[in-house]
């Protein structure tokens, strides 16, 4: 059963699992769907970011990729809040520990989580992070982007044209640049800006 906990600014949304820990007051469980902070009611641009999975992350304990995003929205003077979503709900610090196949029910929970949060919000960023790591799994680029065949709904078509796609750079192989490796002078572009007309197409047609 999935809880969510509104608290001093923040947004915390989670499955209860019979696996998890108690941390700083807040339960630390196996599948997370939503964490951000508002921050400054008087501007109401957000900050989204989408990433692979979840690792340790709870309010007012950031780690790492987490602090990133928070620094950027809080420093850019664009952004009233900001929230991280993911394309695959399940916390795994290592990202190889990842479910080989994907679990469904979470899938489709994350789904209305994620609706459930844009719903509120009129005007967003995207921030594109998940990095090469999308290439862990063949099953998450159904995910975030959908599978008719597979009758897979897409975590992308929930998003409507209130909300500009973004990166700040492109890997190698072609995906949006992990938030771990920014620098304090990059700044967030149009995916088409970047070089990542391919993936800027494929969300376009969705």
């Amino acid at each position: 059963m999935g809880r969510k906990i509104i608290k001093k600014g923040w947004l915390y949304e989670y499955e209860e699992t019979a696996e998890k820990q108690l941390t700083n007051g807040y339960e630390v469980t196996r599948v997370r769907y939503v964490l951000g902070e508002q921050f400054d009611t008087s501007c109401k641009k957000v900050l989204v970011c989408i990433g692979i999975n979840p690792s340790t992350a709870i309010p007012e304990q950031l780690d790492p990729t987490l602090k990133r995003v928070q620094k950027y929205a809080k420093n850019s003077g664009e952004y009233g809040a900001w929230y991280m979503l993911n394309v695959y709900p399940q916390r795994a610090t290592n990202p190889d520990d990842m479910d080989t196949m994907p679990d469904m029910e979470i899938h489709r929970n994350n789904l209305t989580a994620i609706k459930n949060l844009l719903s509120k919000i009129k005007e967003a960023d995207v921030w594109c992070a998940w990095g090469n790591t999308i290439e862990k799994r063949k099953y998450l680029y159904d995910l975030l982007l959908g599978n008719t065949a597979k009758g897979i709904d897409s975590i992308i078509s929930l998003f409507n044209t209130n909300y500009h796609f973004k990166a700040y750079g492109s890997t190698v192989k072609g995906c949006p640049k992990h938030p771990l490796v920014i620098s304090n002078d990059d700044k967030l572009k149009d995916l088409a800006e970047i070089g990542l007309m391919e993936l800027n197409n494929k969300i376009l047609a969705i």
